[in-house]
């Protein structure tokens, strides 16, 4: 065993095995990279201290200090999927964007990932290379992942996703692991999940320089790993001169192995019946027969489906993960239960604002007309109560939540126009006078949050407006 353990490794080093090319350091990197990051509501869960929208901007920077070569565009997406960077050598200019950008900037809520694709193959066809996409996000839907399979298994760009979060089951909106996990392999690319310290940044640029399409790189020589393979020879060499130490060592490999299985103990009964129905059942069908038993918080955790899923954990109680998986799907089926849950944890401006998205798209919706008109008896039954009180003293508004969520509008208090004052400053004015130059200049609101608010919400109605008069002209 010991002398056929050392021919095999002798002969691949006599191979020379290799599989990349050495890149030249005079080399230019043309190959694009696209980073797609979620920005859905999903993404504020707090596994990952401080919170996943913030690590995953965080390890954006830290790959781009390492990945120093090569034009970066950033797709953002939530209800709806915005170009924030256009294809850029600028690596600073990511800093103060990445800062700005929040859930509350974008014009839709959702979890959308099949809307970015349109700017995916946008960005990608400006060169003639094959680039790398970067999806970061914690979770996928039915329809985002059958886009996703079909785009990229029909062309040679490379998939990298990049989970981030958590899988464990008490997560309130654990990472979708096996899902992503799932897809990247089926397209031939590659799963790397969250790490607290720097081993996942490491991988993604290590993928990254490895499908890398560098000029000239056909002359560039191929990369020797044989050399490698040196150091376990050298060990096997060192080891050999000891009497009976292939007989010691296969003893302990075989009392670990059998210690540290997976099925040993306790756990056997519990994983083999596991893995007897994962042998003739679909997690969708195991999620339905628990779903009939009205075992809902255990069927909203197997089923894969993102409708049933939310059906589940509505039945469940668990509004704030229903309406999540509810806002996974674009229909008016999946709008209305989504409203249904803002409803029950008593987010009723929010709720009347998807009624309204719902009765855009279908004016005659009874179901949308009625819960609407409920929600807004609800808002005036608390204005008028809150009213009551502020005149009584005892009470300022009628934020019953706190500031969020609002449940009702509230009480204001309105301010005379006539004692505003409205300074007006000319352009030769700011040009000639310093202080007022310095005094205009504050007043500028340098947050880029609120252009890129103006700018997604911008893009989401032009977008409509395009749709429905190209849908007007084909009928």
């Amino acid at each position: 065993m010991g002398l056929t353990v050392l021919g095999v490794l002798t002969v691949i080093i006599a191979a020379g095995p290799s599989w990349y090319r050495q890149p030249s350091p005079f080399a230019e990197d043309s190959t694009p990279l696209v980073i797609v990051l979620d920005v859905s509501s999903s993404m504020q869960q707090t596994d990952v201290a401080p919170n996943r929208l913030f690590m995953a901007k965080q390890k954006i920077i830290q790959l781009l200090q390492q990945r120093s070569s090569g034009k970066v565009s950033l797709v953002v997406f939530s209800g709806s999927a915005h170009l924030a960077m256009p294809p850029t050598l600028d690596r600073e200019v990511f800093h103060s964007l990445l800062a700005a950008i929040q859930p509350q900037i974008m014009p839709r809520e959702g979890k959308f990932v099949e809307y970015t694709l349109p700017l995916i193959d946008a960005e990608l066809n400006k060169s003639s290379t094959s680039g790398s996409v970067i999806l970061m996000t914690d979770g996928i839907s039915t329809a985002g992942l059958n886009h996703f399979q079909r785009y990229f298994s029909t062309n040679q760009h490379q998939l990298l996703i990049w989970g981030i979060g958590r899988s464990h089951a008490d997560s309130t909106m654990p990472l979708e692991r096996e899902k992503l996990s799932a897809l990247a392999e089926k397209v031939g690319g590659q799963w790397t999940p969250f790490t607290i310290e720097h081993r996942d940044v490491d991988a993604i640029a290590s993928l990254l320089e490895q499908h890398a399409k560098f000029n000239g790189g056909e002359s560039e020589p191929w990369y020797d790993w044989g050399y490698h393979l040196l150091f376990p020879l050298m060990l096997l060499y060192l080891l050999w001169f000891r009497r009976g130490w292939l007989v010691q060592w296969g003893l302990v490999v075989v009392v670990c192995s059998s210690v540290y299985s997976p099925y040993s103990y306790a756990s056997f009964g519990e994983v083999t019946s596991q893995a007897w129905l994962n042998l003739w059942f679909s997690k969708d069908q195991q999620g339905q027969r628990l779903f009939r038993q009205q075992h809902y918080e255990q069927a909203a955790r197997v089923f894969e489906d993102s409708y049933w899923k939310a059906i589940a954990f509505y039945y469940a109680a668990d509004y704030p993960s229903a309406q999540q998986y509810f806002l996974r799907i674009d229909n008016v089926d999946a709008q209305l239960g989504a409203s249904a849950a803002l409803a029950h944890q008593r987010e009723y401006i929010a709720a009347i604002s998807l009624y309204q998205q719902i009765l855009t798209r279908e004016p005659a919706n009874v179901v949308a007309l009625h819960n609407l008109d409920l929600m807004v008896s609800i808002i005036e039954h608390i204005n008028d109560f809150s009213e009551g009180q502020l005149s009584s003293g005892e009470m300022e508004s009628s934020q019953e939540l706190g500031q969020q969520p609002q449940t009702a509008e509230g009480v204001t208090q309105e301010v005379d126009p006539s004692l505003l004052i409205e300074e007006t400053l000319s352009a030769k004015e700011l040009l000639s006078n310093k202080q007022a130059h310095e005094k205009w200049m504050k007043r500028v609101d340098s947050d880029l949050g609120v252009f890129l608010g103006y700018k997604f919400h911008r893009q989401l109605e032009l977008g409509a407006a395009t749709k429905t008069l190209t849908e007007s002209a084909n009928d």
